[in-house]
């Protein structure tokens, strides 16, 4: 009976080699794992940036904070009025002779000046003039240019009339149409304009010795005053009625009082210059403010406040020891207690020991 045949294993030939090898796997497979876990991909470390919290601080500031409406407008000046002057009776030009007026508002029955050395006067009233007035005369015209000059509007010339019409004359040193004894009031020296018109200013003046044409006006007038106008929202309307105080701020940064007109219906569509439908508010302009027609201005409804020390309100936090901001000192973040007097627009008037214009207080982070 055969014996079983055994098998024997190989023996390797160098085995410190297939040690060596081995070690060597090893240590590539730890070194990588070592630098899968060290280098971090550009989008893993935009992931971890994304929950960094970067504090932001701002500076305690000085403004004026207030509840009040702020609306932009445009100055509109009053219209223009060329006043052209023929030649009176007996002069074969129209020169000027006299200046006696200066530029601003008019009274009624102003004189401006001579022409040809014949005065003229500047009226306004209900009905004007459409013929010379002889005395006796009657009319709507009588009326009206009797209210001008002060007297009882019986609707005919009579005896006061034509003592106005002299003492009127008699300031510009001129004799009155028709002299002294037979006095009557001439269209062409007594220049009349509706009252409809408004008030009458004097923008320009020809300079004596100039001769007037067609081109050339013996006076340029104004009609009707000044204003603004600026569109408000349904919510800001509500706050806003007329005679209303506001405050007109010009672009030299003076503030002047002036007070609201009118207010509109509801206007649907747009405005031109892109505001969208609203109400149209009109503001007064005083004449001895500082503005411009065209120029732009910003009107502020409601009382406004003086400047005073504030911050964003997003900076305030509050718990049971009362209002406070974080103020930023030497790298940290320190408590500083404030007293919130207003709050209007995104910022807190406020009042504070701990705090002047110019810290820096934590607003996020």
């Amino acid at each position: 009976m055969a014996e079983p045949r055994t098998k024997r294993l190989r023996v390797v030939d160098h085995p410190l080699r297939a040690l060596a090898f081995v070690v060597g796997v090893l240590l590539v497979a730890g070194a990588a794992f070592f630098l899968g876990t060290a280098v971090r991909s550009p989008d893993s470390a935009i992931l971890e940036a994304r929950d960094e919290v970067v504090p932001v601080f701002t500076q305690v500031e000085s403004r004026s904070v207030t509840s009040a409406v702020r609306l932009q407008g445009q100055v509109s000046g009053a219209e223009e009025l060329s006043l052209a002057v023929d030649a009176p009776a007996g002069a074969s030009r129209s020169v000027v002779t006299t200046n006696a007026a200066q530029v601003g508002p008019l009274s009624n029955g102003a004189f401006l000046g001579t022409v040809a050395d014949r005065p003229i006067f500047v009226f306004s009233v209900e009905v004007p003039l459409f013929r010379d007035l002889q005395p006796g005369a009657e009319g709507s015209d009588v009326s009206s240019i009797q209210k001008a000059l002060g007297v009882a509007a019986t609707g005919r010339v009579d005896a006061l009339t034509v003592a106005a019409v002299q003492s009127l004359y008699s300031t510009a040193s001129k004799e009155p149409p028709g002299g002294r004894s037979q006095p009557y009031i001439s269209s062409s020296e007594f220049r009349t304009f509706p009252a409809q018109l408004g008030s009458l200013s004097l923008l320009s003046l020809s300079n004596v010795g100039t001769v007037l044409s067609d081109d050339i006006p013996f006076a340029v007038l104004g009609y009707g005053a000044p204003y603004v106008q600026v569109r408000a929202s349904v919510g800001q309307a509500s706050e806003i009625k007329p005679d209303d105080e506001v405050a007109l701020e010009g672009s030299n940064g003076v503030s002047s009082p002036s007070t609201v007109l009118s207010v509109s219906q509801f206007q649907a569509a747009a405005t031109e210059d892109g505001r969208p439908p609203g109400y149209d508010v009109r503001i007064a302009v005083d004449p001895a403010s500082e503005v411009e027609p065209g120029e732009t201005v910003s009107v502020t409804f409601g009382s406004a406040t003086e400047p005073q020390m504030s911050v964003p309100t997003l900076a305030v936090r509050s718990d049971s020891g009362g209002d406070f901001v974080m103020k930023r000192a030497e790298g940290a973040s320190i408590r500083a207690d404030i007293d919130i007097v207003r709050m209007a627009d995104g910022w807190s008037a406020i009042e504070s020991e701990a705090l002047i214009v110019g810290d820096e207080v934590l607003v996020s982070g």
